[in-house]
């Protein structure tokens, strides 16, 4: 038992410290035996501290912080935490105290916790099994971690709870480069899931992606070039192909090669602003005329299509063009230009801010944008 009283040292401090409530070796030897029926003293408490946690390379000097640079996190066991000491109290009252650290930030976990509450991807025992699960990291935070779904949850959560299934699977058939048959569904008018039409198929997924509040696997198809950009709450059965399947002899199809391997290599926000709302397609190069001075107008196009494009001043007989006049002279309109992305995702993104955005070129996806608007005028005649 003598050598396991670090660890148990180490659990009390985790389940009862952090660095707003650092513990004393009386209340560590309360919690001792308080927790796991352990009475040691006062003497042997800090004994074991000083000479067994101390030595081991437990203790840091400083915390780790929004600030801490990675390279000086010093996690090298992959402890995922860290012990401190500090002293408070003056002359004969000065005492040493003990606290337990995460090395994941209490923001950060506050964070993730949030965002896994957001989505309705999950089931409420998803939502409940994974908040359990981030609270034994940092147990000093449950409280604020705790999640009982309420009526309005139930609602609208998902019912069942494959997701994490799901994702677990396409997960391991990323990592083995295989290929997958998939079962993907649409909602009908009464909105309910069914199959879509030409599935289930053989898919080769790429990586796992989110976009838009919302799960997509980026998958590689047969024959195309451009990849597929599925919703995992709208994926039904995944079924991994045996290395023997016939299909294997066509791997290099899907997708082909080199576009499959970019976009494995690929950063999820390059892919994320070259599909905006994650439409696939084709990618085109596109020129924007753009209202600048509307309100918010310029943050939203750098929130989907990230920082790598550049403005111009547009000449009067661009403007002209597009009947754009001195009549608005608040108004600043400017051209866009070096974004690279899907014609459909380009086209919706245009056809619910045509109000500001006008599509240059080319000149296919501005056909189709006008086309579309003026049937929509059709129906507020």
């Amino acid at each position: 038992m003598a050598r396991g009283n670090a660890l148990y040292i180490i659990l009390v401090l985790k389940n009862h410290s952090d660095r707003n409530h650092p513990i004393s070796t009386i209340d560590i030897t309360n919690y001792l035996e308080e927790d796991y029926d352990i009475v040691l003293n006062r003497s042997t408490v800090f004994r074991v501290i000083s000479e067994e946690l101390e030595p081991s390379g437990f203790f840091r000097e400083d915390d780790i912080s929004e600030h801490t640079d990675l390279d000086n996190i010093q996690d090298e066991l992959n402890n995922g935490f860290y012990l401190r000491c500090v002293e408070k109290g003056e002359g004969k009252r000065r005492e040493k105290l003990y606290y337990y650290e995460s090395i994941l930030l209490e923001s950060e976990l506050i964070t993730l916790f949030d965002a896994i509450e957001t989505y309705n991807y999950f089931a409420a025992e998803d939502i409940r099994s994974i908040s359990k699960k981030l609270s034994s990291i940092r147990p000093m935070s449950k409280k604020r971690l705790s999640y009982s779904p309420t009526r309005m949850d139930k609602e609208i959560l998902k019912d069942d709870a494959k997701v994490l299934q799901t994702i677990s699977e396409l997960s391991d058939i990323i990592e083995r480069k295989t290929l997958a048959e998939i079962e993907y569904g649409r909602y009908n008018e009464k909105l309910q899931l069914q199959r879509k039409n030409g599935y289930p198929k053989i898919l080769r997924p790429l990586k796992l992606i989110w976009s838009n509040g919302n799960y997509y696997c980026i998958m590689g198809q047969k024959d195309h070039d451009n990849t597929l950009n599925l919703r995992i709450d709208r994926i039904g059965r995944v079924k991994e192909l045996e290395p023997k399947n016939p299909a294997y002899k066509e791997y290099d199809k899907y997708s082909a090669t080199a576009v499959g391997e970019e976009v494995a290599l690929m950063s999820k926000s390059d892919y994320r602003s070259k599909h905006p709302l994650m439409y696939s397609g084709k990618l085109k190069h596109f020129t924007l005329l753009v209202n600048a001075s509307a309100n918010n107008m310029m943050n939203t196009l750098v929130d989907v299509f990230g920082h790598k494009i550049n403005t111009m001043n547009p000449d009067v007989n661009i403007l002209a063009k597009y009947h754009i006049t001195s009549a608005v002279p608040k108004e600043k309109w400017v051209i866009v230009q070096g974004i690279f992305a899907s014609e459909g995702g380009m086209e919706l993104f245009a056809t619910q801010y045509c109000q500001n955005v006008i599509i240059i070129s080319p000149d296919t996806s501005a056909k189709k944008v006008k086309d579309r608007l003026q049937k929509a005028l059709l129906h507020y005649k």
